[in-house]
């Protein structure tokens, strides 16, 4: 079968990368590294609102991200869409941390208030909860 003769989503490639690749190289440090490297990448961008978060996610092919709830200082979103359920079908142990880095900066960034996050997989619904929580006794220097 030549390269041409099936299609490929583009995606496919980065599905690769970060399913199969990457946690080979990166063994039991992948999800500490990649939660870093997420806060990493969204300190290069700016969003003004909470409002524009959820069109980044999905323009970066994070998938489509809902806040399901606010607290004072906690925040609980959940992730799924297309990519998000081709990355779990392929791999049930597909990791979400960059994207919860990323997802935690970005929130830093808003709030102005040091923000952790981490994530857990709903297995019945394929939805990945994002649980954050801001600390505004921690400066964010």
């Amino acid at each position: 079968m030549s390269a041409d003769s099936t299609k490929h989503s583009p995606l496919e490639g980065i599905t690769l990368l970060r399913d199969q690749l990457l946690p080979n190289l990166l063994k039991e440090d992948q999800s500490d590294i990649l939660y870093w490297a997420g806060k990493e990448l969204a300190r290069s961008y700016t969003v003004a609102s909470i409002e524009d978060i959820s069109p980044l996610m999905r323009s970066l092919s994070f998938g489509a991200l809902s806040l399901i709830e606010h607290k004072k200082a906690s925040y609980l979103f959940h992730m799924q869409g297309e990519i998000v359920h081709s990355r779990l079908k392929k791999n049930p142990k597909a990791d979400f941390a960059l994207e919860t880095g990323f997802l935690a900066q970005i929130m830093q960034q808003i709030s102005e208030q040091y923000t952790e996050g981490s994530y857990t997989l709903q297995k019945k619904t394929n939805v990945i909860e994002i649980v954050l929580q801001s600390d505004k006794k921690e400066p964010i220097h």
